[in-house]
Parts: C-alpha cells; sequence; structure tokens
C-alpha cells in the first residue's frame, strides 16, 4: 500500500486522532513523570493546504474546515476539550488556515523536555522531506 499523507492531511479522520492525540498529550502532563510518545507512521509533519497533492482531493475541506467552523459554534465543554488542538491551529495559521500539522508537530509542539518522541516513516520521499518540514 502506497498512502501518502499529503493527499489526504487535515481529512475527517485527521482531525479525530489529532485531536485525541492533544487530549492523550494533555493528560499525560497533568503530572510530572516524563512520557515516550512513538509515531510508527510519522509522515512528513506539516502540510502545506495549498499544496498540489492537498488540493487534489480538498479532504481538509470537509474534515479540518468543517471542524474549525462546528467548535466555534459549540457548547462551552466542547470548545474546551478541543482547546489543545484548535491552540495549536491558531497559532500556525494566525490569519487564515494554509499548514496542517501532522502527528510529529502536534506531539513535537505539546511535550516537554523530560518527555520523549520517536518518530518513524517509511516512505523514502516523505521521510527525507520530515527533516525539512518541523
Amino acid at each position: 500500500m502506497n498512502y501518502r499523507h499529503a493527499y489526504h492531511a487535515g481529512n475527517f479522520a485527521d482531525v479525530i486522532k489529532h485531536l485525541i492525540l492533544a487530549r492523550v498529550l494533555t493528560y499525560f502532563m497533568r503530572k510530572e513523570t516524563p512520557f515516550f510518545v512513538m509515531d510508527t507512521h510519522a509522515g512528513v509533519g506539516k502540510y502545506d493546504l495549498s499544496a498540489t497533492e492537498a488540493n487534489k482531493t480538498q479532504e481538509y475541506e470537509r474534515g479540518v474546515v468543517k471542524f474549525l467552523n462546528a467548535v466555534a459554534h459549540a457548547p462551552k465543554p466542547i470548545r474546551e476539550l478541543c482547546e489543545p488542538y484548535v491552540a495549536l491551529l491558531a497559532k500556525l495559521n494566525p490569519d487564515q488556515l494554509k499548514v496542517y500539522p501532522g502527528s510529529p508537530l502536534i506531539a513535537q509542539s505539546m511535550i516537554r523536555r523530560t518527555d520523549r518522541l520517536s518518530l518513524i516513516e517509511l516512505h523514502p520521499d516523505d521521510y527525507a522531506k520530515s527533516g525539512r518540514q518541523l
């Protein structure tokens, strides 16, 4: 199978996965004990939503764009649950949504100095780009 994250960045499954990842990391940080994150399908880590790949499928329109519109009008408890993920999206996109963070960037931006992160990607093109993207 040849799955390339760049074509599917920001789709509804990514949003759910990344929302849960941000919540889990937030939960882990409630304790001082260091933790370890391993991403076995890391991809590049950061995706340009104006790139040819993302616009070929435009899955981000039905994913992250729809999510951000919905969460803006959600009840306060829902907005609070989504806050770590929404805050990172806002930090990366101060004016408009252009960049979509993958799991590596989400984890890297949330972990502490004492925590550990291991990123693994087998696709040669994505692996080569990954060091320049984060």
